[in-house]
């Protein structure tokens, strides 16, 4: 796998940390951030307040990161491995959304959020640390601290993927088709962490605003043709809770004779519940919860909507559907941690 330096790569020194999704592209102009009129998704205020963070220029560079026992790289990974099938993929990706993103790799310069790519491989970053060769450090609020390696330093450390076989997306799906599209961008930027470090955690689903009556057609149907178990039935592979006002139950899903892709608990979900039970066709009416979601929801839940709780998709069921060029439906997983967004930048034009 041939992962490469930065080229000319930037790093807010603020100190001020953002959510992974707060925003993946942003125009820097004279080593400053430069967020106009372009970017209608932030206020002016927004605009002006992270115009003036000050950031620092690092070219020819990588970024190891940690973040509490988590040890991962900041790097870029050229589209032609994306192309080859050496990155594998396990979501469907949205013409619209595509579209979307094609029109604003235009519009700026920099991505300021990489994609998340897991690898198999453990790799000893402590020891790069140790050696001391960085050419600067920064220790953030959070827990997370960054080294940044220059020119040789900084290559010898992308050379510990050239026996790597694989990577795998776990997020980044369309960020990645639209720069294989692109005729002017060549790679992308990328986080890069093994799965030891990483966790895959479930997505829980809402139908909102189900009518007493469908519910109790759905929950006739599901008690006819699964096995119900009471709410308090631990969630493993397999199950799903159903909450509905007062009524909570776990469903075991019904097994099928074939492999892990159709064995999935989403694509079962999908198929065995939500169409069949409920009679819904397009998820995209679904409402979607991580687990700190799900917490605040249950703080405060909305009436007349149906939770339904999921188990996590395992790491081992994950690479074997990736391996297999199978894709998974959509929201199957959450991997976590993820780097945060508006901290490392890319110049890619």
């Amino acid at each position: 796998m041939e992962i490469n330096v930065l080229e000319k790569s930037f790093i807010n020194i603020s100190g001020e940390i953002y959510d992974s999704e707060y925003i993946n592209l942003v125009n820097i102009e004279g080593d400053k951030v430069a967020l106009d009129e372009r970017t209608l998704f932030l206020t002016h205020v927004e605009k002006e307040r992270l115009n003036v963070q000050p950031i620092k220029n690092y070219n020819d560079a990588v970024y190891i990161f940690k973040y509490k026992h988590v040890y991962g790289m900041i790097g870029d990974v050229p589209i032609k491995e994306y192309d080859s099938g050496r990155i594998k993929c396990h979501e469907l990706v949205m013409p619209d959304t595509v579209q979307g993103m094609l029109s604003n790799l235009h519009s700026y310069n920099c991505e300021a959020a990489p994609i998340l790519l897991a690898h198999r491989k453990k790799i000893n970053y402590s020891y790069y640390i140790s050696e001391k060769k960085y050419v600067e450090n920064f220790s953030l609020s959070e827990g997370l601290e960054i080294y940044v390696f220059c020119g040789v330093e900084a290559v010898k450390i992308t050379k510990e993927f050239v026996d790597e076989e694989n990577v795998y997306v776990a997020d980044g799906h369309h960020r990645l088709y639209t720069t294989s599209l692109s005729s002017f961008k060549s790679s992308v930027l990328s986080c890069l962490i093994s799965f030891e470090y990483l966790d895959i955690l479930p997505i829980h689903r809402l139908i909102p605003n189900i009518d007493a009556q469908l519910f109790e057609n759905a929950k006739d149907f599901i008690h006819r043709k699964f096995n119900v178990m009471t709410e308090h039935t631990p969630l493993s592979k397999g199950k799903v809770r159903l909450e509905y006002e007062e009524e909570k139950f776990v469903v075991d899903l019904i097994e099928l004779n074939s492999d892990a892709f159709w064995n999935n608990d989403i694509y079962r979900l999908n198929t065995q519940i939500i169409t069949q039970a409920f009679r819904i066709f397009d998820t995209g009416s679904l409402l979607y919860l991580s687990n700190m979601e799900l917490k605040n929801y249950k703080s405060s839940p909305g009436k007349k909507n149906i939770l339904i709780e999921t188990y996590p998709v395992t790491k081992e069921e994950f690479m074997n559907c990736a391996n297999n060029n199978t894709i998974m439906p959509p929201k199957s997983t959450w991997f976590a941690p993820k780097f945060p967004s508006f901290l490392v930048f890319k110049q890619y034009k």
